[in-house]
């Protein structure tokens, strides 16, 4: 006699197994974050007061002087990185495929520029609505733990908040909005791409060969979205100061374009492993739920 399944059991089972499968991009984002940290030392070096910035002038560099401070000194900040991305992270990746489902359907074979600016708007528009209701706000809070003697998290808000009031939260956004429709738009829109151009012969890659093309992917986009991201962190560190004294100043002090725009790359490089690993497992978790 066949048993009959309970009502909702497939889907209990799928939430328990997204669970279970995003615990290890979370786990690298934990283990990974000293790197993090070490990236915002670098790319805030140019006007943060608060350390020497002799410091910072390498990726060697900027770890040995995070050993001075202690072992937990490198996971300063974590807290708010991961309340900011976990929730993050999956608002944006189910609101890429609910943006995807509005939006106007393109044959790729007839109507191909117009399917892939499709994409990567899309994927663009998730970045900008998930960093506005949520992402920002977490991420400024987090920059000043990691860069500045804030000590607690609260401190770090408070500290946020006298200096510029509510705004502070979102100081820098605007110039960051630009780099940050690049980097998503890149990331989740080149990923629905990829998976499009290979059609069948995706399903039968392995694990491993579809996390690789979803690093490089999300690698892709951080270059040319990172000069943003650089001048909206040091103009979150200069308390007072214009997009325009940060940027000259930044260049100036940095001896560059090239050595302040990417100053921390590296790390960034080495740190975000985690893109691929969330790519991927999100799009098993929708391949187990509907199996």
């Amino acid at each position: 006699m066949a048993q009959t399944e309970i009502p909702g059991t497939r889907y209990v089972k799928a939430v328990a197994y997204f669970a279970q499968l995003q615990s290890i991009p979370i786990g690298i984002k934990l283990a990974a974050y000293p790197l993090e940290r070490v990236r915002l030392l670098m790319q805030t070096q140019h006007v943060n007061k608060t350390y020497e910035r002799a410091s910072f002038s390498s990726l060697a560099n900027t770890m040995s002087h995070m050993k001075t401070e202690g072992y937990l000194s490198a996971w300063k900040g974590a807290t708010p990185t991961i309340v900011r991305w976990i929730p993050s992270q999956y608002i944006i990746l189910f609101l890429k495929d609910y943006l995807t489902f509005l939006s106007p359907k393109y044959d790729r074979q007839t109507q191909y520029p117009r399917f892939f600016v499709s994409k990567v708007c899309g994927g663009a528009a998730t970045g900008i609505i998930n960093s506005l209701i949520w992402g920002y706000p977490l991420d400024v809070v987090r920059q000043q733990l990691a860069t500045k003697d804030s000590g607690s998290w609260r401190n770090g808000v408070k500290e946020v908040y006298g200096h510029h009031g509510l705004k502070g939260f979102y100081r820098g956004f605007l110039i960051n909005a630009p780099g940050l429709m690049i980097f998503r738009g890149v990331q989740l829109g080149g990923w629905d791409l990829m998976k499009d151009y290979y059609g069948e012969e995706w399903g039968k890659m392995n694990r491993v060969s579809r996390f690789a093309h979803g690093q490089v992917i999300s690698l892709f986009g951080s270059v040319f979205s990172y000069p943003w991201d650089t001048v909206r962190r040091n103009l979150m560190s200069a308390t007072g100061s214009t997009y325009s004294e940060v940027y000259r100043s930044g260049v100036a002090t940095a001896g560059g374009f090239r050595n302040f725009f990417y100053a921390g790359f590296s790390a960034r490089v080495l740190s975000s492993v985690v893109n691929g690993a969330l790519l991927e497992g999100f799009d098993e978790w929708k391949r187990t739920k509907d199996a």
